[in-house]
């Protein structure tokens, strides 16, 4: 039921659905959980016993009377693992229950497209705010994971809203849910993790504020709990990546990835994760112009990442790689003029990356790439280069990441006076712009 729960959320997270799923379209809901579950109409009938397979046409098209019956609503919600309040109906209630001001927020909670995705994901338990045992705990890591896997595939700006929910869900059943001790502390784990990775998919979408609230609030669970989790560690080094990119916060971004490591000290820490650390404080260094600093910092990233990954690295440290290093050192170099290390660095980034798995980061190193051979008037490779990206950019768009660093590509050469650039710029800029 788990994965029938996972596949019909991420059918209604497709772009094609999502329309339909934010504004109510019961029939279309209905359509697109059926498909998703390769149930043909007269097989979604036979689950609920007793209506027909026209009853079902007829409800898909919202031409029948049975569209509006509550009990056929909540038993096709049931059957396909939808949550009633997205077809427009509450769940069944015991005869003594009263209507409560928390009752009309869960139900608001589940009317759109991002709270459908976190209430099919989560626990019942946890959605629900009843006893949460260890079972919903290893489930919600499992929908943690799932939520990564969408990540990696989809990007901030399909999935911030839905993580947003579901770290607010968790938050509410750690404050008013009903555990154990045990349970407890690995529903405190599981929350703060998912609160950060809330984080992250809003600044992958642009969301900048919204990201660095909810790392405060993962640092905040972390004093509270009394001891360092992972999640407070990877809260640290997410604001210190925002801070070295905004440039309110750029002098942040140092102390942010030193307050990280610390952090990460105080528990036995994984060599991946100590390169992470050590390749932000780099860039922080770099963009505040203590060379030195910097360069100590990336030796130590090198270091690290030479002594490989660990079976328990936890799951935000799997995008680690030569790749992502090189494109620090990228950053790095960029910042102290250094044309030709940046350009080495840039390339071995391109070339060393998983485009497969990590396609929203290959982007991400051809737009660097492309920004480094521009500004060495290297134009006609730093347009192919470019290029790559910009053609892919309907599959990458879920990235507020990608599209800024591309448009700032397309802007080096755009300035240049060679007439190839400023063609390929123009188009470029129409094709970012539709995205």
């Amino acid at each position: 039921m788990d994965d029938e729960k996972a596949v019909v959320a991420q059918a209604l997270l497709d772009q094609s659905n999502r329309a339909a799923t934010a504004a109510g379209h019961v029939g279309a809901i209905i359509r697109a959980a059926r498909l998703a579950l390769g149930l043909s109409q007269a097989g979604l009938a036979a689950r609920i016993g007793y209506v027909s397979q026209a009853t079902i046409s007829r409800i898909e098209r919202a031409s029948t009377r049975a569209a509006k019956d509550a009990s056929v609503l909540c038993d096709l919600a049931r059957v396909l693992h939808v949550p009633p309040g997205t077809l427009g109906v509450s769940p069944p209630r015991s005869p003594t229950a009263s209507s409560t001001l928390d009752d009309v927020r869960r139900r608001d909670f589940l009317g759109g497209a991002a709270a459908l995705t976190a209430a099919a994901l989560l626990p019942g338990s946890i959605a629900s705010l009843s006893a949460v045992g260890q079972p919903d705990v290893d489930q919600a890591w499992r929908a943690l994971e799932r939520l990564f896997e969408l990540d990696d595939l989809q990007g901030g700006v399909q999935l911030y809203e839905v993580a947003d929910a579901m770290a607010r869900r968790m938050g509410d059943a750690l404050r008013s849910g009903r555990y154990g001790e045990d349970v407890g502390s690995g529903l405190r784990a599981v929350t703060a993790t998912t609160m950060e990775h809330a984080g992250w998919l809003a600044y992958d979408a642009g969301q900048g504020a919204v990201a660095r609230s909810w790392w405060l609030e993962t640092i905040h669970l972390a004093r509270d709990v009394g001891h360092v989790p992972t999640a407070h560690v990877a809260a640290l080094a997410s604001m210190s990546l925002h801070a070295s990119g905004s440039p309110s916060h750029v002098r942040e971004a140092a102390p942010l990835a030193e307050a990280a490591r610390r952090a990460a000290q105080e528990t036995p820490s994984s060599p991946t994760l100590l390169s992470v650390l050590a390749a932000r404080e780099a860039v922080g260094h770099a963009q505040t112009g203590d060379r030195t600093a910097a360069r100590e910092a990336l030796i130590q990233a090198r270091k690290q990442l030479e002594r490989g990954p660990r079976a328990d690295d936890p799951l935000w440290l799997q995008f680690w790689s030569p790749a992502d290093f090189a494109c620090h050192e990228t950053r790095v170099a960029l910042a102290f003029g250094d044309g030709r290390l940046a350009e080495r660095s840039a390339r071995a980034a391109l070339a060393t990356a998983d485009e497969a798995r990590f396609p929203r980061n290959h982007a991400i190193y051809s737009a660097r790439l492309g920004a480094v051979l521009a500004r060495t008037r290297q134009l006609d490779e730093a347009i192919a280069v470019t290029s790559a990206a910009v053609k892919r950019i309907n599959d990458l768009n879920g990235s507020k990441r990608i599209l800024v660093d591309l448009a700032a590509t397309v802007d080096h050469l755009a300035a240049q006076s060679y007439p190839p650039a400023r063609q390929f710029a123009r188009a470029a800029r129409r094709l970012i712009s539709a995205a």
